[in-house]
């Protein structure tokens, strides 16, 4: 059975991942792995880094409770399959080891205090695991639902011919949800050449089986156009390749003059190619 894990803090934040998470799991009858990590404890003597083997000990029995006391608020986890994980270490590395044992379909994260894209990214977890791991990557800003998403965005790039598999992910989920899929293009020219036209219509073989439209939107500004696209067509997920990082650092970045457009809520979906 496909695993989706879910980093686990034990705030509101991960909370709200995780009943999206669940959600899913449901819709596409998959199991999910719940996985904490904790820091370890270092002390010094003579200068010398030392890690407390005791202080590990203490640190894993509070994290163990504190699992045990956060699924036993979360009485929808009984509607999936689902087991623990808990680790010492940085998020990073425990989203890997786990990625190493398990088939994961998807890792569904919360970020803290993000109300658009540039805070999804800024001061989280995210952006790091989104760069590092070889899995999807739902980066869901807090208080976001994509429990009953209709409207799904991937961000199309006419200069390389995708592989089945790098979008096979987005495709399983927009007919796990009977959602529409929109492949939006932006380019500051105002037609697209026949390189990339055949491009576009390679596409389609992956697509026969799920509603999807294409849209080609011109903007001498990608990340602006393409927002500005979601914003319009009341988008409920966005969807980029992780070739696209060049774009998904600006779009961390940021700017003043963009703050209007950077405001909205965007749940957001990292594909590795």
């Amino acid at each position: 059975m496909k695993k989706i894990i879910v980093p686990i803090d034990f705030s509101d934040c991960s909370k709200n991942a995780l009943n999206n998470a669940i959600l899913v799991a449901e819709r596409m009858g998959m199991e999910l792995v719940l996985l904490h990590t904790f820091m370890l404890p270092v002390a010094t003597t003579d200068g010398t880094p030392l890690v407390v083997g005791s202080m590990i000990d203490d640190l894993q029995e509070a994290s163990e409770a504190n699992m045990a006391d956060f699924i036993k608020k979360n009485k929808e986890l009984k509607r999936v399959p689902y087991h623990t994980e808990i680790l010492a270490g940085l998020l990073l590395h425990g989203l890997n080891d786990a990625l190493e044992k398990h088939d994961a379909a998807f890792v569904i994260m919360g970020t803290h205090g993000a109300s658009g894209l540039k805070k999804t990214f800024i001061g989280s977890n995210a952006y790091t695991v989104i760069k590092n791991v070889e899995c999807p990557v739902i980066a869901l800003p807090e208080d976001a639902d994509i429990t009953k998403m209709k409207r799904i965005a991937m961000s199309g790039d006419y200069k390389h011919r995708p592989a089945a598999h790098s979008i096979e992910p987005v495709i399983t989920l927009t007919k796990a949800f009977f959602a529409h899929l929109y492949i939006i293009h932006i380019d500051q020219d105002k037609d697209l050449e026949h390189d990339e036209i055949e491009i576009a219509k390679s596409l389609e073989q992956y697509l026969k089986k799920v509603s999807h439209s294409f849209h080609f939107k011109r903007d001498y500004d990608v990340e602006d156009g393409l927002l500005a696209f979601a914003k319009e067509e009341n988008i409920d997920l966005l969807v980029m390749i992780s070739r696209h990082h060049s774009l998904i650092d600006r779009i961390a970045r940021g700017s003043e003059t963009k703050r209007l457009v950077m405001d909205i809520p965007m749940p957001l979906m990292i594909m590795p190619e």
